[in-house]
């Protein structure tokens, strides 16, 4: 966070600005401690608080369990009442020291740095801080509330507040606090994290960090998101190295502003579950555009924090958190590019290709055909997926919140579609497109398929051409047929597209098709079956909402074993004549036909980027 006169950013937040291609705008800080943060402190439950060690290394922690714990005590001080851990709390060491004896600590002068942010994640309420410390002390305290009487480190502090401004509810995930035993227990403080710490890493959805503009102001915020967003690139002896995605924000870069003039962090991650906390410190990297993108796909904006110190300590929290509502802002987790194949085939990726809707052919009311050609022909292998480019169509520029659609916020308008015409390589009897043509078949469901259905298409005389990038072909999900072999593909909906491709080299009559669909869906069946000749009879169509009475919309069906009824385990062994099954569902689907197909040869992709 910082104020300067007349409202201008210090060099790192319009360094920040400056690589984000974001105009500066003013800075709402307030220079003393506001009347937002003066009534939040008194019913905020939970404050967060950084400060520097004896080496300039930021650290963070989290206090509290009940409302009051800290409340405006004079003219722009306050002052904070609450249970600590007490043991083991780098802020607490550095703000107090170790001993709970109750001697008071003075600053002199102007004070050492402490920020702080004040938390209620029920009302997804936060409010900032920058501070000098005055005094502080702690001491034990006897719990009258319990049998036990246990007896806990309270720590008090008095702040003379500098800077202080509200935060927005963006990526708040809600809990419930409650107070708790602690019974701290240092489980490890090398900068290699113990398996417990990575552990919390993956089941994380939020923590809390502190940055400093050197010995000239503190920044303390929180940063939330899907559980798991956080990600462990390594963890070698010689630290561990961690990477977040930045977030769709408020755009004044006061975190980021700092670590671009002072490269370091220091955060700490609760488990609201067990009261286990992880505090870590160290040094960082600004990754934007390509360069975030290659370690976290899809992400404009990340950073990468090297350990140089951390410290994981069991049961250490007063309080617990009972999970509630996830913030609908949260975007899906971004995984490493190490951790899972990225949504691109780079080898098969032209720098500047895009691809030309010409026409539109609708399938059922919510399920289309879609033909594409590529401004520079690109080969693809049947079975593979397009990586489609809609931002430039799509990106509606900034909007800090917009509550009629939180998630488009962090939608970067990247989809990956399955190819569902056969690939150019001669000779394909089925082939009926051009050289630099394809199709995709899709199904109406969100914004990007949303803005395909708009279009009919050039050659049907739309009047909008709609064009779009193509960032290329990737994935290996080609169905495969050894001599004599019979093998089983189960598609949901319009799942059944990857198989299209390949249907040209395979001998049909040794594929077993188990096809479940809505009876919306059923023109889209006849539409394949009419297209491929000879499908029909290995084909078992389950269709889900279709009485036993109805007969509408199963005309064209023609010798295909039709079920009126959901799939079952007892449907898919197939006699034990076939080992081999390609499976393109749902993942609960996907997870159910799992359990039921133990021990047999599983292929399928996951499109989960």
């Amino acid at each position: 966070m910082a104020f300067y006169q007349d409202l201008a950013w210090h060099e790192g937040e319009l360094a920040m600005a400056k690589a984000m291609n974001v105009p500066p705008m003013d800075n709402p800080t307030v220079p003393t401690l506001s009347p937002q943060l003066a009534n939040h402190s008194q019913i905020a439950p939970l404050i967060a608080i950084g400060t520097l060690d004896k080496q300039g290394r930021p650290w963070t922690t989290l206090w509290g369990g009940e409302k009051g714990i800290s409340q405006p005590i004079a003219q722009g001080v306050i002052g904070i009442r609450t249970p600590v851990v007490g043991k083991h709390d780098p802020v607490v060491e550095e703000l107090v020291g170790s001993k709970a004896d109750g001697a008071v600590v003075r600053e002199e002068g102007v004070g050492r740095m402490v920020s702080g942010l004040t938390i209620d994640l029920e009302t997804r309420k936060r409010v900032k801080m920058f501070a000098r410390m005055v005094a502080g002390a702690l001491s034990l305290r006897e719990d009258e509330a319990t049998d036990a009487r246990q007896h806990f480190a309270e720590v008090q502090l008095v702040l003379k507040v500098e800077q202080s401004m509200g935060n927005c509810p963006k990526y708040l995930n809600k809990k419930r606090i409650e107070l708790a035993e602690s019974d701290p227990k240092l489980v490890s403080d090398l900068p290699q994290l113990p398996q417990r710490a990575i552990d919390l890493l993956a089941k994380a959805d939020m923590f809390f960090l502190s940055s400093a503009n050197h010995v000239s102001d503190m920044d303390t915020n929180h940063r939330g998101g899907p559980p798991g967003f956080v990600r462990v690139v390594s963890n070698e002896p010689s630290g561990a190295i961690l990477c977040y995605p930045e977030y769709s924000g408020n755009r004044l870069y006061q975190t980021l502003g700092n670590l671009k003039v002072n490269p370091l962090l220091g955060i700490c991650v609760p488990d609201y579950e067990t009261g286990d906390m992880l505090y870590l410190t160290g040094t960082t990297d600004i990754l934007v555009g390509p360069a975030a993108a290659s370690l976290l796909p899809r992400s404009n904006l990340a950073v990468k924090i090297t350990t140089t110190a951390a410290r994981f300590v069991a049961t250490a929290l007063p309080f617990r958190g009972i999970p509630g509502e996830l913030s609908p802002y949260n975007p899906v987790v971004r995984r490493l590019a190490t951790e899972k194949s990225p949504a691109t085939d780079p080898a098969s990726t032209h720098p500047a290709n895009t691809a030309k809707l010409l026409r539109q052919t609708p399938l059922t009311p919510t399920i289309s055909r879609f033909t594409f050609a590529l401004s520079n022909p690109a080969t693809h292998k049947a079975g593979q997926y397009v990586t489609l480019d809609f931002s430039p169509v799509l990106d509606i520029g900034y909007s800090h919140m917009r509550d009629d659609d939180p998630r488009s916020l962090n939608d970067d308008f990247v989809r990956t579609f399955t190819v569902s015409s056969p690939p150019g390589a001669p000779p394909n009897p089925v082939r009926r497109l051009r050289d630099d043509e394809f199709e995709i078949t899709a199904r109406r469901v969100g914004a990007v398929t949303g803005e395909l259905f708009r279009h009919r298409g050039s050659e049907l005389g739309d009047r909008v051409d709609l064009e779009v990038g193509v960032k290329g072909f990737g994935g290996e999900f080609e169905v495969l047929q050894g001599e004599g072999e019979t093998v089983a593909f189960v598609a949901a909906g319009v799942g059944v597209t990857p198989l299209l491709p390949s249907l040209g080299g395979l001998d049909l009559g040794r594929l077993r098709l188990l096809w479940t669909v809505r009876r919306g869906d059923l023109k889209l069946v006849e539409g394949v079956l009419g297209e491929y000749p000879g499908l029909a009879r290995g084909v078992v169509l389950y269709v889900t909402d279709l009485g036993e009475e109805e007969g509408v919309g199963v005309e064209g069906l023609g010798g295909v074993e039709l079920r009126r009824r959901r799939m079952k385990s007892e449907d898919v062994g197939l006699g034990g004549t076939v080992e081999r099954y390609y499976l393109c569902t749902g993942t609960p689907f996907r997870k159910q036909l799992m359990g039921w197909l133990d021990g047999k040869e599983l292929i399928f992709e996951d499109f989960n980027f």
